[in-house]
Formats: structure tokens, sequence, C-alpha cells
């Protein structure tokens, strides 16, 4: 599966009435587990974007979640790790993954371009923290573009809990450059708790940057490059996801009155909100 694939792929098993849930996530999941090296960089160098096509909540979304999993659990084998996604989750992190002498919980994160006003709540990383059962370190990847570029909480609760915050960006570097072993990437894992407590953007980023760096042995210039490729790639996703709301407002334009004043019923939830009214004063009866 390739990643301009993805969308329809899950699209598919999402409207597929012959497989639950947990059968459409071992299908994605068996599908990122035959991609080569290759295929692991073209699915990381484009991550981390919801299709605007998938609703909130939907099969679908949840599905590019475990997409999102599959691709961490995929990139960490190829760092060498041991590394397996959990479909049946209750609670706990979404990828687990072992080094030679150590083990690590992963959380990949994936946001849609229209999302605005990210939070810590969004992050999850003190969750992460206590989703940990044992392991001796927790990464969180998501876009490095969705990340703060200033002070934010989320490096405040990164640097106090040792929670690694990365991105798919980050994981692409590593494996492009692949003399880095499972053993001196521990270094990178451990070293949020080094950084000292800090909301500091700058400094959380120029830490984490120089221990990738030095395992890879690499330089900045060859990382800012990578930067660049990876910033590059956004705009024609955005274009990409703008051409779905183009469309779809079309097909609003193209809507008979009556159907407009359903789907308009229908944005607005409200039969969903009547019926709840409904159900919370029969409690009183």
């Amino acid at each position: 599966m390739r990643p301009t694939e993805v969308r329809a792929v899950i699209l598919e098993l999402g409207h597929d009435a012959r497989l639950d849930f947990q059968q459409k996530a071992g299908r994605i999941t068996a599908e990122l587990n035959t991609c080569s090296t290759k295929g692991v960089l073209e699915h990381l160098d484009s991550a981390g974007v919801i299709p605007e096509e998938f609703d909130h909540d939907s099969t679908e979304e949840k599905l590019f979640a475990k997409y999102c999993d599959a691709l961490l659990a995929g990139s960490f084998r190829e760092l060498g790790l041991k590394a397996e996604a959990i479909i049946e989750r209750s609670d706990a992190a979404d990828v687990r993954a072992e080094g030679s002498n150590y083990a690590l919980v992963g959380d990949a994160k994936a946001f849609r371009l229209s999302r605005t006003a990210k939070n810590q709540k969004d992050f999850k990383v003190e969750a992460l923290n206590q989703w940990r059962k044992g392991a001796d370190f927790a990464v969180l990847v998501c876009p490095i573009y969705q990340y703060p570029n200033t002070d934010s909480q989320i490096y405040q609760q990164a640097t106090k809990y040792n929670v690694a915050l990365l991105s798919y960006t980050h994981l692409a570097f590593l494996i492009r450059h692949a003399s880095t072993s499972a053993r001196e990437l521990k270094k990178l894992w451990a070293q949020p708790a080094k950084i000292g407590v800090t909301k500091d953007a700058s400094a959380y980023w120029s830490a984490m940057d120089a221990v990738m760096l030095a395992i890879s042995g690499q330089d900045a210039k060859q990382w800012k490059a990578a930067l660049s490729a990876a910033m590059a790639r956004l705009p024609e996703q955005a274009a990409e996801q703008i051409r779905y709301w183009e469309g779809e407002k079309e097909r609003v334009r193209r809507l008979s009155h009556s159907a407009a004043i359903t789907r308009l019923i229908e944005a607005l939830k409200i039969d969903a909100k009547i019926d709840v009214i409904r159900r919370t004063a029969r409690r009183g009866s």
C-alpha cells in the first residue's frame, strides 16, 4: 500500500460490513508490515494528515489512527527495535517496542489541516507517561509543523515526565542515516529528562536535534535540508484537502431546497439532541 492509496483503502474497509473493527485494523497493520524500507520512508514523508473526507470520530478516522500506529511500529523496526502496534487498546499506549536492554511505548498523532487551536490535551503527553506500564521510555510522534514553536505546556510535560516528542521527519531522517543502533537510540529517548523542565520550544528542539545528529553521524545542514523538504511537501498536502472541500461546496450548491434542509438538520444534529433531551426527561418520570 502506497501513501496515495491509504485513503481509498480505509474508505473501502470502513464500509465493509463483513469485518469488525479489529479485523479492519488488522488489515491496515498487515499492509504496513509488508512495506520495504523505501515504502516506510514514503509513508513517513506524508504522515499525520487526517483526510478531511473522514467524518469526526468515524470508523475511517479511527482506522487512520491505527494506520499511524502501524507506521510508527514499522519505523521502530526499521531502526532495529522489536515493535508492534496494539490493536486492542484500553487506556494503554498504541505501540510497544524493545531495544537490546530497554522497553518503550509510543503514540502516533495525526491532525486535520483544518484543525486549529491545538493544546496539550490533543497531544496527551501526561497520559502517555501513565501508559508506560513498566516501559523505560515513552515516545510521541506527530508532524513537525503541528508542534508549537513557542512556549508550551507540552514541552514542560515532556521534560518533566521524560517523554520524547519527535516528528515523522525525525524518524525518516534516522532511518535514512541508518548507522544508528538501537542501543544508541536510547540516548535520544532519555534526552528529555536531561534538558530540565522547560516550556521553551527552542530549548527542547535544540537539545533533541543535537542528540539525533550525534547518534546518526550527520550535521545540522543535512537536518535543515530534511526539514525544508518536509515543509515543501505541505502545500500539496494542503491543496489535496482544499480540493475535497471545494468539491463539497459544489455538491452543496447542486442540492435541491429540500435536500439542503435535510442536510442542514443532519449537520446540526438536531434529531440526536432531541433524542438526548427525551431520554434525560424519561429519567425523571
